[in-house]
């Protein structure tokens, strides 16, 4: 018994060494996660330009549709829909119909272009801009995300040294016994070890994954989820692109973005079975939602698809400046 008794104030102090690393590893963690969470992108992507862009829609076959047609292609015309240029795309295009190549430019046709370059340029910002705030939020949710899954991780490592420390102890305490030929006692240890080894498992299956507070207020998801007429988080010019098909037979932009992302939301349901979207939607394209590590990985998915869209409305944006300023060219 003095042997056993020697030993047993040793075995305590490591499970209590081991159980305070745990909540301080923990409570660290939990106060960076929820400073991540909690760290809205406070972008103003409504006008940062100070110019309000009114985009304009061509009427196929009309006159000025048929004149541009010949000099543009169909991304850059699509741009120049989305800004509002196709007034002065037809004026410049007849000031170039009518001047003389082997003579210098007129002041009026110069003026006209730089004006063009000018709008394209302050449109630029409008778009860099929405991107940006998509690109937080997307990089914010991935960053929440990973915290969650190192959250999980450090909770089945935990419980993992638990069991091996458990297992330990019974050993340990199961021959200091035997030693004092205590064996019935020692063969008790055995199974208290056993039965704490298998608790621990049992208890590791049946955990939930942990959920932090994920706010959205400025939501980049929710207008296009909703098919809105207006957007209250995109300028005009962006909200004009993305609703506009590509050609006369094609989806827009947001309703294929909203094709995907039902396929997204919908990954955890069975097949065959009816989808139940009322609480996801309030999760991905409300106000915000408490988010396990997976519904955010989706989330930063979504933001993604958006975000790529984007960058090619920017690109769209580069082919009109470059079909302005080449060389006057039959098409």
């Amino acid at each position: 018994m003095t042997t056993q008794r020697r030993y047993l104030p040793l075995i305590g102090a490591l499970l209590l060494a081991i159980i305070l690393s745990s909540c301080l590893s923990n409570r660290q963690a939990s106060s960076t996660l929820n400073r991540v969470a909690s760290d809205n992108c406070n972008i103003d992507s409504s006008g940062t330009s100070g110019y309000v862009f009114h985009p304009v829609n061509l009427v196929p076959g009309s006159p000025d549709d048929l004149l541009l047609r010949q000099r543009y292609g169909e991304r850059g015309l699509r741009m120049a829909q989305a800004v509002g240029l196709t007034r002065l795309l037809v004026q410049i295009t007849q000031l170039e119909q009518q001047q003389n190549p082997d003579q210098l430019p007129s002041t009026q046709y110069l003026a006209l272009r730089q004006k063009l370059t000018d709008q394209l340029q302050l449109a630029n910002f409008d778009i860099a801009t929405a991107a940006a705030l998509v690109d937080c939020d997307s990089k914010r949710a991935t960053l929440t995300a990973t915290l969650l899954t190192r959250r999980e991780n450090s909770r089945e490592k935990r419980m993992t040294i638990s069991a091996i420390t458990i297992g330990a102890v019974a050993i340990i305490g199961a021959s200091l016994l035997n030693l004092n030929e205590q064996h019935k006692t020692a063969d008790w240890f055995h199974i208290a070890g056993g039965v704490g080894e298998g608790g621990l498992g049992v208890l590791a299956l049946r955990q939930k994954p942990p959920r932090a507070e994920y706010r959205h207020p400025r939501n980049p998801l929710r207008d296009i989820w909703n098919r809105s007429s207006t957007s209250t988080d995109f300028p005009p010019l962006v909200w004009y692109y993305l609703n506009k098909p590509k050609s006369g037979t094609s989806l827009s932009l947001v309703d294929a973005l909203r094709n995907r992302w039902e396929l997204l939301v919908s990954l955890d349901e069975k097949a065959g079975r009816p989808r139940k979207h009322t609480h996801r939607e309030v999760a991905y394209f409300g106000d915000g939602d408490t988010y396990t590590a997976e519904e955010l990985t989706i989330r930063a998915a979504m933001l993604g698809q958006l975000e790529t869209e984007l960058r090619l409305m920017n690109n769209d944006l580069t082919i009109l400046l470059n079909e302005i300023v080449r060389p006057t060219t039959k098409r």
